[in-house]
Order: C-alpha cells, then sequence, then structure tokens
C-alpha cells in the first residue's frame, strides 16, 4: 500500500515538474518572440501575463460560481458545542469527545449519497 502512495507521489512530482519546466520554456518561447517587437523587458512582462491571465481568470470564475454551503442540522452544532465544552476543562476529555464524535458523524452520515 505505501509502495503505491509512494510511487504515486513520485509521478506527481514528476508531473508538477513537467508542467513547470514546460510553461517555463512555452513562456520564454512567447518573451523570445516579442523581443524584437517590444524590448526585452517588455516581452517578458506581456508573456507573463499571456501565461498568468487564463488560469486567474479560470480561478476567479470558479470561486465566484460555486454553490453555497448549506447549514447543517441543528442537532450537530448542538452536540460540537456540548463537546467543545467539555474538552475545554480536561485534555483526556478532548482525545474522548473526538473519538465520540467522530463516531456520531459516521453515524448520522452512513446513509447519506456522496454528490
Amino acid at each position: 500500500m505505501f509502495a503505491r502512495l509512494g510511487a504515486k507521489l513520485v509521478m506527481a512530482a514528476v508531473a508538477i515538474a513537467l508542467v513547470f519546466f514546460g510553461i517555463g520554456l512555452i513562456g520564454l518561447a512567447i518573451a523570445t518572440l516579442l523581443t524584437p517587437h517590444f524590448g526585452a523587458a517588455s516581452g517578458y512582462a506581456m508573456a507573463g501575463a499571456i501565461l498568468l491571465l487564463p488560469p486567474l481568470l479560470g480561478a476567479c470564475i470558479v470561486c465566484i460560481a460555486r454553490p453555497r454551503r448549506r447549514e447543517p442540522p441543528p442537532g450537530q452544532e448542538l452536540i460540537k458545542s456540548i463537546l467543545a465544552a467539555l474538552a475545554r476543562e480536561t485534555p483526556w476529555a478532548a482525545l474522548l469527545g473526538v473519538g465520540m464524535a467522530s463516531l456520531a458523524n459516521l453515524f448520522l452520515n452512513r446513509h447519506k449519497t456522496k454528490k
């Protein structure tokens, strides 16, 4: 299990490195293309803007279009507040409270479908 997880982490690191250097080389190529027309500094600035604006606009659109979270049922807030008050009093109760809260959460959410 850990070998597969390690292999996936290595593959993710390799993929991130390839994307990083690929975008860098594309930016260098765009900047080199724009340098004779606008100068070195302007060419690099325009290449950076060309590579930065689409992901930035995409992130803004995703943040704006994200649906609002629904409020949890009132019973769960009561349980959380009781466990928080108990956890403030004694440290061993904090550990016990975390275990009870996770079991209660598992019990309450066992038949819900994941979206």
